[in-house]
């Protein structure tokens, strides 16, 4: 099976301040019923006034990564409290260990049956959940962190462009080894 990741910022709560200044996001949510839009789809001038709100307020960028099936449908969405610093959980969870992932709330249950994940993210009785082979998340995983360094070097440019603090911005993204 064929996964990736989309790195993503839920602009649910920004929508409005930054409709206020004349900014239109031209790109589309990921999904109909979230507000999740995929950073590279989000314009430069957008992207800009999102960093110098978020380093203005002192706050962090709501989001994450959505993970997609091999025809492109997302499987599993961003949860409360989710951000980009979840690539950390996400990199531990295809290296073996299940202590340490966590990437918002509600919980995402998920447990290895061989050389499968079984993610269960609802609860719920009804909600049968989907399998990833492990070598596929591994595989996913690297392309995303290869893609994080291209939006570090995105921020990086924009933080100079808009005379913010460079160091603020770097930190509202993961750092990678």
């Amino acid at each position: 099976m064929d996964i990736r990741f989309i790195p993503v910022l839920d602009l649910d709560d920004r929508q409005q301040s930054l409709q206020a200044d004349g900014l239109k996001n031209s790109s589309q949510p990921l999904a109909t019923d979230c507000l999740f839009y995929a950073i590279q789809d989000i314009s430069d001038a957008y992207l800009s006034k999102i960093l110098k709100e978020t380093v203005f307020k002192n706050t962090s960028l709501n989001g994450g990564y959505v993970l997609l099936d091999a025809e492109q449908r997302p499987i599993l969405l961003p949860r409360c409290c989710s951000d980009l610093n979840d690539i950390h959980a996400w990199e531990q969870l295809a290296q073996g260990n299940l202590k340490q992932f966590w990437i918002g709330h509600p919980q995402v249950l998920c447990e290895y049956q061989g050389d499968m994940i079984k993610f269960k993210p609802d609860a719920s009785q009804d909600h049968t959940g989907f399998e990833v082979p492990v070598t596929s998340l591994k595989q996913a995983v690297q392309a995303l962190k290869d893609e994080l360094q291209q939006i570090h070097h995105r921020f990086q440019r924009l933080a100079h462009l808009e005379k913010l603090k460079v160091e603020k911005v770097l930190k509202l993204i993961p750092q990678l080894l």
